[in-house]
């Protein structure tokens, strides 16, 4: 509602905005409640996807991967920069289209060279990875500790510890027990002791 105030028209009157400032009298446009019937097919798709990866990255709030992307956002928000890493994997509409291009991990840590990832033609519950080490790469350290998650059905359980370290160059990694099928894994690097890690790799097995 409009009030007159020392002789001005201060307020909303119907569709119009009157206002001062610096002495000077506007007036504008009222844009009102928009009703969600006004929005764009566009607009409603943007939102709808805004809001499914919004969901994805709360099942990991209270998680190790929470601490991992606040590590790296470096004082930024954490959930921005996961989502900024992830979310060529949703679809305009939300939908998780590429779990190959998710990422759960991000930092400072060097991956290595040549990482390959492959289950075992012996024992498909285990998967052979090898990979170069090269001691002079920066902040890497020979302990640094290959870390992985897991695609599984849609779900995402890990971080898990393998036990391989980086010095060792190979490893045969037993797959977690899990309901269903595994999709694939994402590899990465951490050093829990210095709160650092890698970006992850996904690997399809």
């Amino acid at each position: 509602m409009g009030k007159v105030i020392g002789g001005q028209l201060s307020g909303a009157v119907g569709s119009m905005v009157f206002y001062s400032y610096n002495d000077t009298e506007y007036v504008r446009m009222n844009p009102g409640k928009r009703s969600k019937n006004s929005w764009s097919e566009r607009q409603v798709l943007n939102r709808q996807r805004f809001s499914a990866l919004a969901a994805f990255w709360r099942q990991f709030r209270y998680s190790q991967i929470s601490l991992i992307w606040k590590a790296a956002a470096n004082g930024r928000a954490a959930n921005t920069l996961f989502l900024s890493a992830s979310s060529a994997a949703f679809g305009p509409d939300g939908a998780l289209v590429d779990p190959g291009r998710l990422h759960f991990s991000a930092g400072s840590l060097p991956q290595v060279h040549k990482l390959i990832a492959n289950r075992s033609a012996a024992d498909p519950e285990k998967v052979e990875v090898t990979w170069q080490y090269d001691p002079q790469m920066g902040l890497a350290h020979s302990d640094d500790e290959l870390m992985m998650m897991v695609s599984n059905d849609g779900k995402f359980p890990g971080p898990f510890k393998t036990g391989a370290l980086r010095k060792q160059e190979s490893a045969l990694i037993q797959l977690p027990e899990v309901t269903g099928a595994i999709q694939g894994i994402y590899l990465f690097w951490g050093s829990e002791k210095r709160k650092m890690w890698s970006v992850d790799i996904y690997f399809g097995i």
